[in-house]
C-alpha cells in the first residue's frame, strides 16, 4: 500500500490540500463534525486539541479566517501538522503548539478561548491487544480532553466534541463537572436502517439550559451512496 504521506490528498474540490498518514486518514465524520460545529465567530480564538495532522483546524481557519491554536503531542503527527499549515498557506492564522492536553494548565491561562474544538481517541485500550494510538486512549483520555477543554473556555464559550455514540452518557457527566453544559446534539447515522454510530455534542461554559437535539446525520443510502446531504456539505462547506 502506498503511504499516503508521499503526496497531498485534495480536499473540499482542491481548497485544502493535506498530507496524511495511512492510519489515520480524514474520513466523511469529520466533515460532518465540520458542519454542526457552534461558536465560531470572526472575533473568535480557537483551540483544536489533539489536532492531528491539522484537518480541522485547518478548515476552520480557512473557512471562517480565524486563529486557531492546534495543539498536539504526537511528534509524528507534529511534523505533519507544520507541513500541512505551511502546504494550505495558513501560518498567519494557525498557531502550532507541542502540549499534552493532560497540562494544558502549563501552557495556557485560564479561560483564554472562545471555542473548543476536539475528536479525541475513540476507545479505550482495553478494546485491544495492540491499539492504534491515533484512535485509542493511550496518551490521554476523554475525561482529559473535555476537562481541558472545561479550563480553556472562557464563560460563554463553545465546546464542539465528536465521540462515539456509546460515550455520550460519560461525556455529558464529565462535561458537566467541568461546567461545560451539553446544549446540541446531533447523532450520526451509518444508513437509515442502522443504529447511530456517532455524536456530535456541543456544551457551553457555565451556562445551562435544555438539550436541542438536531435531525439525523445520515452518511448513505442502501445503495451505499452518500446521501444528499452529506454530498452537498462535501461541495459545499468550503
Amino acid at each position: 500500500m502506498r503511504n499516503t504521506t508521499d503526496r497531498p490528498f485534495d480536499f473540499f474540490r482542491g481548497k485544502i490540500k493535506l498530507y496524511q498518514p495511512p492510519e489515520h486518514r480524514v474520513s466523511v465524520d469529520l466533515v460532518l463534525f465540520l458542519s454542526r460545529i457552534r461558536g465560531v465567530k470572526r472575533s473568535s480564538r480557537v483551540i483544536d486539541l489533539g489536532a492531528g495532522f491539522g484537518f480541522l483546524s485547518i478548515a476552520i481557519a480557512k473557512k471562517y479566517k480565524v486563529p486557531v491554536v492546534a495543539l498536539e503531542l504526537d511528534r509524528r503527527m507534529l511534523e505533519l501538522l507544520k507541513k500541512n499549515v505551511e502546504l494550505n498557506e495558513l501560518s498567519h492564522l494557525i498557531t502550532v503548539v507541542e502540549g499534552d492536553v493532560r497540562k494544558v494548565d502549563e501552557i495556557f491561562k485560564k479561560g483564554s478561548f472562545d471555542v473548543v474544538i476536539t475528536n479525541p481517541p475513540f476507545f479505550p485500550p482495553n478494546f485491544t491487544k495492540n491499539p492504534n494510538p491515533y484512535h485509542f486512549e493511550t496518551r490521554g483520555t476523554l475525561k482529559d480532553f473535555i476537562k481541558a477543554g472545561g479550563y480553556l473556555l472562557r464563560d460563554g464559550g463553545y465546546m464542539n466534541l465528536l465521540i462515539p455514540s456509546f460515550r455520550l452518557y460519560e461525556s455529558f457527566l464529565v462535561m458537566g463537572e467541568s461546567k461545560v453544559y451539553p446544549r446540541f446534539l446531533s447523532l450520526v447515522y451509518p444508513t437509515e436502517e442502522k443504529r447511530a454510530r456517532l455524536g456530535i455534542v456541543t456544551g457551553i461554559k457555565n451556562v445551562g439550559g435544555g438539550l436541542e437535539c438536531d435531525k439525523p446525520l445520515i452518511i448513505n443510502k442502501k445503495t451505499g451512496e452518500y446521501t444528499e446531504e452529506v454530498r452537498n456539505l462535501l461541495e459545499s462547506f468550503l
